[in-house]
């Protein structure tokens, strides 16, 4: 119990009713019942009988009204308040503030009012929108200006939901975290799906939310009348736009299937939930609608759009159904499939039901805000750190992977905040994302040499991003050079760890070959002397001899990369999964397809290339040259679980690479981890992964007959392609396990920034 007093500063509040003061409200209750905070709730003047003033609310809150005379639009405005929330901090002696956001001005008051006090910004929605140029254009200005501001005094940023981070990337990018709405579990209980078709929308009825769609509902009724007899329509909610709505169903004929009960709250809320059959929300745009997550928790399908932060909310198919904005035929053909198929609306209301008890009551999500709350007060801050690959997913490649990996460690360590920097493999311009929780900034590349991004720009953009990003360490990659040299050149006094992937990056081009030299010879050193921590991926890595270097292998999810059937259920199939860029010829692709060539004594066998790039016209035709064009197949791209299926029902995996820059061989590690047996080349890092004639077969690079004869002994003998591939899960399971690799990055970032 901390005994602590937290201002929640929010611009609305019970008994208005809305998300925001939905989401503050039962904050307000867990804080004070569950962590011993005493509340004190500051909000402006309310619609519903709340003058400015001094309140004792409900279970021992303490509520300020502040008085707001302006409204534009909905926007409540008012002026001395940054005075009035000083002298409130003050009296009520306050410990810490949590403003509530995006109404503009009253959490900027706050955040300008609270001194030296922690302070903790919680947004609820992406960017403002509005229906005219010119107000959307005063929403943007007000975002980049004045709550850019205010966001940079935060100490926590809390977002409402995945959405919220990404659409405002900029502005949050690399420090905030979610803590979307919850939901009481106990109030809205799961109850069986009624047979009675009865659809139910619950939102706000404002002309300002018309984009939660309800005249698309209301459109879509009389063909659902047709379909499904008996069909009716529960509108739950009020405003301004009330009465159109009801003249809307009146001129399409329905009146008499729609019912408008005007606000439910309470019990009388959780009741509609109950006596519906699905709950309907054609929204065309939304951040995290609690409707939803309280229809899912009373056991209701619901049936929504894919907008905003509802994909992330609702498993498509899997708790609920969604349909693109605006298409009312797909509106009405998922709202007629859970009216009239039972078996489809039991599991979907099931499914919703366990996914909010095991990750959305309001207990779950008050526990994580008090953590953000905590670590405020105490003055800790997340370490930042800045992941710096010159590319990254989707590209498909070893470094990509292993930088996706030390990331993602990054996103489940509480005291760490992770952000990615690479390049734009597509065009000039920057651009930042939230990708599975981490800001990606992507530096616009304006150049390219061999394999190589360039742009002048990153001289500045660098700096700025590594500030912006509040950035306390660098984790960079190479060995392409440019965005990692530079990152370590311009980070200032942020410690480095630098990354080093490969061997010698010599292509067999003698021009090309002496700029390679050269930067080996004369910068490179230097490059891994500035580094506070030097890794070498593989013993042929070049910063494997240099003092002090630490070796971390590449890993693999070993949960995910599971045995596939035995060798002898497989189909005889030679895989190659990798690159097949000009650049990257040293990947011996070309070699593979002569030595497949050698084995048309085995007409069932199959070549399956996985992959793309720039070189497959050629790689088609010469496969066509060879003969071949009927037993070879480009899958393209491969990822995740498909990529996996691939790896299991390969008899074989080969990785013919003719040049030492194959430092190591991450595809390898994912077939062994598949125990699909694999055929390497004698180069680079390949031997220090396969033990020839144990866990796998080597070759001699570009011989392709020698290639020829271990895929054949591969293919027609299951029994050596058995052990191999046994062999193989056992080492991949002992020495490339991820969990155990990324921990030791963590470590590293800890000793070089204690925070």
């Amino acid at each position: 119990m901390t005994g602590r007093t937290v201002l929640l500063a929010t611009p609305y509040f019970p008994p208005d009713t809305g998300g925001v003061e939905q989401y503050t409200w039962e904050l307000a209750r867990q804080l004070r019942a569950r962590h011993g905070y005493r509340v004190v709730v500051a909000a402006t003047v309310g619609d519903r009988g709340c003058g400015a003033g001094r309140y004792h609310g409900q279970d021992g809150l303490v509520v300020h009204r502040l008085p707001a005379p302006l409204r534009i639009s909905r926007t409540r405005l008012g002026t001395g308040w940054r005075a009035a929330l000083r002298t409130l901090i003050r009296e009520e002696r306050v410990d810490l503030v949590n403003a509530h956001a995006p109404v503009p001005l009253f959490a900027d008051a706050a955040a300008r009012a609270c001194g030296p006090l922690p302070f903790v910004l919680t947004y609820h929605t992406g960017r403002m929108r509005k229906a005219d140029p010119l107000g959307s254009a005063v929403c943007s200005l007000y975002e980049r200006t004045l709550l850019a501001g205010t966001v940079r005094r935060a100490g926590e940023l809390i977002c409402s939901s995945d959405h919220v981070r990404a659409d405002l990337a900029r502005l949050f990018a690399g420090r905030a975290v979610t803590v979307s709405p919850g939901v009481d579990l106990a109030r809205f209980t799961a109850s069986p799906v009624p047979g009675e078709p009865r659809i139910l929308f619950a939102g706000s009825l404002e002309r300002a939310t018309s984009y939660k769609g309800l005249a698309d509902l209301l459109r879509v009724l009389p063909e659902l009348a047709v379909r499904v007899p008996g069909v009716s329509l529960e509108v739950v909610g009020n405003g301004s736009a009330a009465a159109g709505y009801q003249r809307q169903a009146h001129r399409l004929g329905i009146g008499h299937l729609v019912r408008f009960t005007g606000r439910l709250g309470g019990s009388e809320l959780a009741a509609a939930y109950r006596r519906a059959r699905v709950l309907a929300l054609p929204t065309h745009y939304d951040s995290f609608p609690s409707v939803l997550v309280e229809a899912m928790a009373s056991g209701r399908p619901v049936v929504s759009t894919r907008v905003g932060g509802i994909p992330s909310l609702v498993t498509e198919d899997g708790d609920g159904l969604l349909t693109d904005p605006g298409d009312l035929p797909a509106l009405a053909s998922a709202l007629t499939a859970v009216l009239t198929d039972d078996a489809l609306a039991r599991r979907l209301g099931a499914a919703g039901r366990r996914r909010t008890a095991a990750e959305l009551s309001w207990e779950r999500q008050a526990d994580r805000t008090t953590e953000v709350f905590e670590r405020a007060l105490a003055g800790r801050r997340r370490r930042g750190v800045a992941v710096v690959a010159p590319y990254f997913r989707p590209k498909i490649g070893g470094v990509e992977n292993y930088a996706a990996r030390i990331a993602g460690a990054l996103g489940a360590d509480p005291d760490s905040r992770p952000a990615v920097i690479t390049t734009n493999t597509t065009g000039r311009r920057t651009t930042v994302r939230v990708e599975d929780g981490v800001p990606v900034v992507r530096l616009g590349t304006w150049v390219r040499l061999s394999n190589t991004p360039l742009n002048p720009l990153w001289l500045l953009q660098l700096p700025y991003w590594l500030r912006r990003l509040d950035i306390d360490v660098v984790s960079a990659h190479a060995p392409v050079p440019g965005l990692a040299d530079l990152a370590m050149a311009l980070g200032g006094a942020r410690p480095a760890v630098l990354t080093y992937h490969a061997g010698s990056m010599a292509k067999g081009r003698p021009g090309v070959d002496r700029l390679i030299g050269g930067y080996e010879r004369l910068l490179l050193p230097r490059l891994f002397g500035r580094a506070g921590a030097l890794v070498a991926v593989s013993p042929v890595s070049l910063a494997a001899g240099h003092r002090g270097a630490l070796r971390i292998p590449p890993g693999v999810d070993t949960e995910l990369f599971t045995p596939g059937p035995p060798a002898a259920e497989r189909p005889p199939t030679v895989l190659y999964v990798g690159r097949m860029d000009l650049t990257s010829a040293w990947k011996g692709v070309p070699v593979l397809l002569r030595a497949f060539a050698l084995l048309a004594d085995l007409p069932q066998a199959r070549l399956r290339l996985v992959g793309d790039g720039d070189a497959r016209p050629e790689l088609h035709a010469e496969a066509a040259r060879l003969g071949l064009a009927d037993r070879v197949e480009f899958t393209g791209v491969l990822t995740g679980p498909a990529l996996v299926a691939e790896l299991q029902r390969a008899a074989v995996l080969v990785l013919p690479s003719l040049s030492p820059a194959e430092s190591f061989g991450m595809t390898l590690i994912e077939a062994m981890a598949c125990a699909t047996p694999v055929v390497g080349s004698r180069v680079g890092g390949i031997p220090h992964v396969v033990d020839d004639g144990a866990t796998g077969l080597l070759v001699a690079p570009g011989d392709e007959r020698e290639l020829a004869a271990a895929c054949r002994r591969l293919l027609t003998d299951p029994g050596t392609a058995e052990r191999l591939g046994a062999a193989g899960r056992r080492h991949v399971v002992e020495h490339y396990a991820w969990p155990g690799l990324t921990d030791r990055y963590l470590e590293l970032f800890r000793a070089l920034s204690p925070g």
